[in-house]
């Protein structure tokens, strides 16, 4: 039961006491003296319809009590609701932990990549200078030797 329900529930209990009490005294009225008793006739018609003092209190105390274990209850219920939220959390909190990890060792991973696609790219730069470096001696050596097609003119047939 929540709050605002329990505050309508003790307003019109409240509110049944303030309307069962007399607060005027009747002009006829009798007023006691040292222990006497004077009961008057709207009482006694209260008492013979059964709505006594007693029997309002007896009936406020049930509702008390109903409410009370109503509160009860409803503690234990949240209680046990914030103990799986809190394990829901530590649940989520361990699995954030372990994506964490994971993304720093993809990271780490990645870096590790990166500094090899460096030292492969240097590499191949050093290969490609190496490769110009034996094409230009190529040539050169071509230039200085003669062509193999032309040293076929100068050897006649046969």
């Amino acid at each position: 039961m929540n709050r605002s329900l329990l505050l309508v529930v003790c307003d019109f209990l409240l509110l049944s006491i303030l309307a069962l009490a007399r607060f005027d005294v009747p002009a006829d009225a009798t007023i006691a003296k040292d222990g006497q008793k004077i009961v008057s006739n709207a009482v006694i018609e209260r008492i013979s319809d059964g709505e006594n003092y007693d029997d309002v209190v007896a009936e406020l105390e049930a509702t008390n009590e109903t409410l009370l274990e109503n509160l009860s209850s409803d503690k234990d219920d949240l209680l046990e609701q914030k103990l799986k939220l809190e394990d829901q959390i530590a649940q989520r909190q361990k699995e954030l932990e372990d994506k964490e990890n994971q993304i720093a060792s993809r990271d780490a991973v990645i870096a590790d990549n990166e500094e090899e696609i460096k030292k492969s790219q240097a590499e191949a730069q050093e290969l490609e200078r190496k490769r110009e470096e034996i094409e230009k001696k190529r040539e050169a050596l071509l230039k200085r030797m003669p062509h193999p097609k032309k040293n076929l003119n100068y050897f006649p047939r046969i």
